[in-house]
């Protein structure tokens, strides 16, 4: 038999946004509150991790992550309004094929 395959991302003015793997950074960013956690939990470095959210962000005009440093409470990450949106836009376009 064949077997049908579909490959779903976003794009802004022809511009790659956003598909599974980045789609995947933001949903464990979301869920674990933490950059570095949402990268180990990938198996990516931290660099890289950062390196795909700067670009999704600069693809999109605007931040999808905004970070708080460490100290005593240890920081964090979490999506911003534009983040959150762009993970939503992905999960419902997947939802449908």
């Amino acid at each position: 038999m064949v077997d049908v395959k579909v490959k779903l991302w976003l794009e802004k003015d022809s511009r790659f946004v956003l598909g599974e793997g980045r789609a995947e950074l933001l949903r464990n960013i979301r869920d674990t509150g933490s950059l570095a956690k949402a990268a180990k939990k990938m198996n990516m470095s931290y660099s890289h991790a950062w390196t795909l959210v700067r670009d999704i962000s600069e693809a999109l005009g605007s931040p999808v992550v905004e970070t708080e440093r460490g100290g005593k409470s240890g920081g964090g990450s979490r999506l911003t309004k534009v983040g959150k949106t762009i993970l939503e836009k992905y999960e419902k376009e997947m939802k449908r094929i």
